[in-house]
């Protein structure tokens, strides 16, 4: 009941946020206040159990922000025809659902006290459990993520291989939603989100090419900022650039050679205080090690 009674609030703060889109300009300069700032969704380690890859992550609030992060939502969402295949779910797992846009094959795994969604749009949603003390008040939130807060222990299985994939945090709702609006009602976190990039299940494995890789590493070097150095994306680049060179089918060896130089400088330079950071190291490495062993 609760979890529905959620859902209502979000569907119409949904409508509200788009009345609000839609209306003047001295509507749009009352936006509300911003209670989260930073979050990030890190992959730990993208773990192959030989049936399907095992991403798992890390969910960090930054200690700027105002209040708790209560759901994390992750874009697996496919082209049409991939169709709705699941895999083990580990965890508590909200009410199945018919009417979602296809995704990526995909299981998933919680952290005590969270459970697991899968969403209309072909995403999975983690949202932390949540009571209701007493009666016309906001439901309170347990473990939730804190500002400066970090927590462990979520998890995607799925066969496809890496891509950079969008995401989305909302606050836990005692630290936005406690005061009743104009309209004497409770707002919704619907109205607080932060979003972000992450790593995870995005490309079939038989349609993974080294110009894929090439592109994911444009991405980590470019906008993303998770490879910080200058002179190491253009190592890693011209790698690549040998890599995807033409040559004839009987020089597969200088081809492979040259992607080993890759992922060997990309091991290199990933650790504490070293210029590529976790999202990028296995997006690139898990990649470019299956290219690696199917060529």
């Amino acid at each position: 009941m609760l979890r529905d009674a959620k859902i209502s609030r979000l569907v119409s703060g949904g409508v509200a946020a788009l009345g609000v889109h839609l209306g003047s300009s001295r509507a749009q300069a009352q936006s509300p206040p911003q209670i989260l700032d930073t979050v990030r969704l890190d992959l730990t380690a993208v773990v192959d159990s030989s049936a399907y890859l095992v991403y798992q992550y890390y969910l960090a609030n930054s200690a700027s922000s105002h209040g708790g992060v209560a759901v994390v939502k992750v874009d697996l969402s496919a082209r049409a025809g991939t169709g709705h295949d699941t895999l083990p779910f580990t965890g508590s797992l909200g009410p199945g659902r018919t009417d979602v846009a296809d995704h990526v094959p995909f299981g998933a795994m919680a952290p005590n006290r969270w459970q697991m969604f899968v969403t209309y749009d072909g995403a999975l949603e983690w949202a932390v459990y949540e009571v209701l003390l007493t009666e016309k008040t906001a439901p309170v939130s347990f473990d939730s993520v804190p500002a400066g807060g970090v927590k462990s222990g979520f998890g995607v299985r799925s066969p496809y291989l890496p891509g950079v994939r969008r995401f989305s945090a909302m606050p836990t709702e005692q630290s936005c939603c406690l005061k009743p609006n104009d309209q004497g009602e409770l707002p919704s976190p619907f109205f607080f989100p932060v979003r972000g990039r992450t790593v995870a299940a995005t490309v079939r494995p038989q349609d993974m090419t080294l110009t894929i890789l090439r592109e994911d590493l444009e991405q980590a070097c470019g906008l993303l900022h998770w490879i910080t150095e200058a002179a190491l994306c253009d190592r890693l680049r011209s790698a690549l650039e040998r890599a995807v060179a033409p040559r004839p089918r009987s020089d597969a060896a200088a081809t492979k050679g040259s992607l080993r130089a890759f992922l060997a400088e990309l091991e290199a330079q990933h650790g504490t205080g070293k210029p590529v950071n976790d999202n990028a190291y296995w997006l690139l490495r898990v990649n470019g090690e299956y290219l690696l062993a199917h060529m």
